[in-house]
């Protein structure tokens, strides 16, 4: 974690193991089976000031795809929860103007999502997505289903 830290990035790590979690059969949720198997949820990010330049952002960017390939590495069977959003505090304070920048998510630069977000329940969940949504009218990046669209979710690939 420090590494993280020394390197621009910050980590949270918060214990899910044993317990409930664990007891819950994987097949009977759309949760990825990987995080049932857990000894810690680990989530790593970055931010950058206003007025930061483009090249600031990238390179925060690149540092943070660089963290989280070290964690791939250190755990690779591992996962994301895929719908991980987190508002900043000052949204609770002032809640007409949050800063949307500061709102942390699994990331779009996931290098594999289908196994990272869904594991081995992808093809289920997206035999019940065509089931409930058989023109494919929801749509989100790097969900279910995306990959048949190209990557401004505009067009069907």
């Amino acid at each position: 974690a420090d590494s993280f830290v020394r390197n621009g990035s910050s980590s949270v790590r918060s214990l899910v193991a044993g317990g409930a979690v664990s007891r819950v059969d994987p097949s009977t949720t759309g949760l990825n089976p990987a995080w049932r198997q857990a000894n810690t949820h680990v989530v790593v990010g970055t931010s950058w000031p206003d007025g930061a330049t483009s090249a600031e952002i990238e390179q925060k960017r690149n540092v943070l795809r660089a963290n989280t390939a070290k964690l791939r590495a250190l755990a690779p069977q591992s996962g994301a929860y895929f719908n991980e959003v987190r508002m900043p505090r000052s949204a609770y304070n002032e809640p007409s103007s949050p800063d949307l920048r500061s709102w942390t998510q699994a990331s779009l630069y996931e290098p594999n999502p289908k196994p990272a977000f869904f594991g081995s329940h992808y093809n289920a969940l997206r035999t019940i997505k065509k089931l409930y949504d058989p023109l494919d009218l929801f749509v989100v990046a790097e969900g279910v289903g995306s990959d048949e669209w190209t990557s401004d979710l505009r067009c069907r690939v």
